[in-house]
């Protein structure tokens, strides 16, 4: 038969069954009221035969013998009746207790020799202190993210106890794996049964946050693709927290709080580097040091690599290192190891990107700045400015560029080394060229309408690397149109490297076309740019030719401003009749040619030449001549600057002190409105002389250490050495021999660097004892 559940029934043995209950109550019952009646019974039998009750009973207790005998009875007979029935039916065992869900410990060990990053650390354990439960660490390739997520979680630990959980996302090796075979993982780690790790995505993470609910689990999402990858991921428990690390901004993942990575501090990068290499190395050769670190692009896994090639290798090998890694084109290759290198790194976020993305990247690698604007990326794209912003927005977000300003994007150095490399294998020669023609022509016109007004120092070096690479590539006139319109913004700058080393490659230029134009304004830029060196040799034989060569080419105002500036060198060489013949020639040339501002020009120099020769009165009729039409002129600020400058300084020469610090005060906030530091420092020097001649030599050292601070802006040294001489000269005059002798040793060395020994053994004298 079937019962009301469908499970078939045997109606013999229900029979069987049936009976043996029957009697098991039976006797039960026989047992009960036999244990009931033997009471009473051998009461009777006592009392016939004694006449009373038993005598050990007291006469109170009788209305309740038959009560109290009738429940002992009772008693016994369900005793017995319960033994009877172990007898028969085996014992059932009480079910298991529960087991505890494991506790898992998946944290990968953490890095070695970790350096830095101790504002990051403290911004994520203040959000963990505020109760955030979800941080996104998101970077560049190699900044690091890993190793700080994973130091940051074991530090965490005891504040986890239900265990640390580990997932690697793959997103930067263009892998990322399914949701549902990560939440499978996760869930296996969390103890749940096999049936409970298959299902669909939403059904797993269903199970995920039923498993983490309640209890205090941390999660390390490392490498993730997007953000959609990761909130799939999420926890639910309240306690719980999750640290994500990710190469993409996430900024579509509004529950995690971001932390963005850049690359390390100086110091820190130093410090990475001396760790990993070994004791001793980095800081036995500090140049070297950080020439190697900044050629990493201060990125941890760059130094990382950098340093590990140096552990197997005799000490002493930094400058070696520095040495290899200064050379741009080979970079890359020196950053490697068996199975880490850079190029990897970013080779994978490179290939992440979009066709038209991974195109635009590339032609930014023939721009040799750090830093492009959005004109300068649509000119390399031939796109318009509103397709080449989204670009690289787009590249912002896959952490291959970074905003820097309201129009001009960064781009890590060894981001664009890869995207070079990449132009040149993934690129006909013949469309290289023309990227290349284009972002020269860009740069020219930016000058030559902005006089370079949004450049910086990422320009000062990139327009000279463009300028040599157009050479190279025998894009003579358009390298020599970039040098001439781009030399004025150049010129300004400290630092006279990266000018020489444009000009020189114009000259080559010159010499293999037979331009004899191009020839003069490369040596009349190579003259200036010695001249600001102070190498005031080598600037007079340069200035002297181009002269001549305009001479011979009938360029005559080219030649007059050539003559002029050789006059300001010749001057600062201490050759005065020359400088006199040269700068008077120079103002019958602008009066021939009815050149006001050039005539004004060369009055200035005339007044600076007075001052030099101590007539300052020549040198105050000169320089009020020039400032009215100085002051005129709206191109160029520093003129009516220098003006005063030097007015101040004649006047003070005449015993004019009131209209001397007049001329040097205005002259200073000149100087400092335009962020002139160089000229700011000569200023302060002027000043703390002319306190030298009030008397009042506590004021001269403050103002000639100012201009000290001043010229070390400015990477000026001749600045440098004069403003530590000065300091020395009213130290002295105070009676500190030991300060003295202090700035004198400081200048004497500035002084060896420059090449400038009669100088250096000038100052060298003035040491005491």
């Amino acid at each position: 038969m079937t019962n009301a559940y469908g499970v078939g029934t045997d109606q013999g043995a229900g029979n069987r069954d049936g009976g043996t209950v029957l009697r098991t109550h039976a006797t039960a019952v026989l047992v009960t009221g036999s244990a009931l009646l033997s009471v009473p019974l051998a009461l009777a039998l006592h009392t016939a035969a004694c006449g009373t009750l038993p005598p050990v009973l007291p006469p109170v207790l009788a209305p309740l013998l038959w009560p109290l005998a009738a429940a002992v009875a009772a008693g016994a007979a369900h005793t017995a009746v319960r033994r009877a029935r172990t007898r028969r039916s085996p014992a059932v065992p009480p079910p298991p207790a529960p087991v505890p869900p494991p506790d898992p410990a998946e944290l990968p060990v953490a890095a070695d020799h970790f350096t830095g990053r101790t504002v990051e650390t403290d911004a994520v354990l203040r959000m963990v202190r505020a109760g955030h439960r979800a941080i996104a660490v998101t970077g560049a390739p190699g900044t690091g993210k890993s190793a700080l997520a994973v130091r940051l979680a074991h530090e965490l630990r005891p504040l986890f106890p239900d265990g640390r959980l580990y997932a690697d996302l793959g997103g930067g090796r263009g892998e990322p794996p399914a949701p549902s075979a990560v939440l499978a993982g996760l869930l296996a780690a969390l103890g749940a049964p096999a049936e409970e790790r298959s299902g669909t995505g939403a059904a797993l993470a269903a199970r995920f946050r039923s498993r983490t609910a309640g209890r205090r689990i941390l999660l390390l999402l490392d490498d993730a693709a997007d953000a959609a990858q990761a909130r799939a991921l999420l926890p639910a428990g309240e306690h719980c927290l999750t640290l994500i690390t990710s190469r993409d901004a996430l900024r579509d993942l509004p529950e995690a709080a971001p932390v963005p990575l850049g690359p390390l501090t100086e110091p820190d990068a130093l410090a990475l580097l001396s760790a990993v290499a070994g004791p001793g190395r980095a800081t036995a050769e500090p140049d070297h040091a950080r020439s190697a670190v900044h050629s990493c692009g201060l990125l941890p896994l760059a130094v990382r690599l950098a340093a590990g090639g140096q552990r197997s290798r005799p000490t002493g090998q930094i400058p070696v290192l520095a040495g290899r890694l200064a050379a741009e084109r080979d970079r890359l290759h020196h950053l490697r190891t068996e199975d880490l290198a850079v190029r990897a790194a970013f080779e994978a976020a490179y290939a992440a990107l979009g066709a038209g993305d991974r195109a635009l990247l590339r032609v930014l690698g023939a721009c040799p700045a750090a830093r492009v604007t959005v004109r300068i990326a649509a000119a390399a794209a031939a796109d318009d400015p509103a397709g080449a912003r989204s670009g690289l927005d787009r590249l912002v977000d896959a952490q291959l560029a970074r905003p820097a300003g309201p129009d001009a994007y960064g781009l890590h150095d060894l981001v664009r080394l890869l995207a070079a490399e990449r132009l040149d294998q993934e690129t006909a020669p013949a469309d290289r060229r023309a990227v290349l023609e284009r972002i020269l022509t860009a740069y020219t016109e930016d000058a030559s309408a902005h006089g370079g007004g949004a450049w910086g120092a990422p320009e000062q070096h990139a327009i000279p690397h463009l300028v040599r690479t157009a050479v190279r590539e025998g894009l003579h006139r358009h390298a020599h149109a970039l040098a001439l319109a781009a030399d004025p913004w150049l010129e300004g700058r400290p630092g006279q490297s990266p000018r020489v080393a444009m000009w020189a490659a114009v000259l080559d230029a010159a010499r293999r076309s037979g331009e004899q134009g191009w020839t003069a304004h490369a040596m009349r830029g190579l003259g200036s740019a010695y001249a600001h060196q102070g190498q005031f040799d080598r600037a007079v034989d340069h200035l002297g030719m181009a002269a001549t060569l305009q001479r011979h080419a009938g360029a005559r105002a080219e030649q007059t401003a050539t003559r002029r500036l050789l006059g300001t060198v010749l001057r600062g060489a201490g050759r005065y009749e020359e400088a006199l013949r040269e700068l008077y020639a120079a103002l019958e040339g602008c009066r021939a040619a009815n050149d006001t501002a050039g005539e004004a020009e060369v009055l200035l120099g005339l007044g600076v030449l007075h001052l030099d020769r101590r007539r300052p009165d020549e040198a105050i009729d000169c320089l009020e001549r020039a400032l009215p039409v100085l002051a005129r002129r709206t191109g160029d600020p520093a003129g009516p600057a220098e003006a005063r400058r030097h007015l101040g300084t004649a006047y003070a020469q005449a015993g004019g002190f009131v209209p001397a610090e007049r001329h040097l005060r205005s002259a200073l906030a000149l100087y400092r409105r335009d962020g002139l530091p160089a000229e700011e420092g000569w200023t302060l020097c002027e000043l703390g002389r002319l306190e030298e001649r009030r008397g009042s030599y506590g004021e001269g050292v403050e103002l000639h250490r100012a201009a000290l601070a001043a010229f070390e802006r400015a990477g000026l040294g001749a600045g440098m050495a004069a403003a530590a001489e000065a300091v020395g000269d009213n130290l002295l005059v105070q009676g500190d021999q030991l300060g003295a002798d202090e700035q004198y040793r400081r200048a004497a060395a500035v002084h060896r660097l420059l090449g400038d020994h009669v100088r250096e053994a000038e100052v060298r004298r003035k040491l005491g004892g």
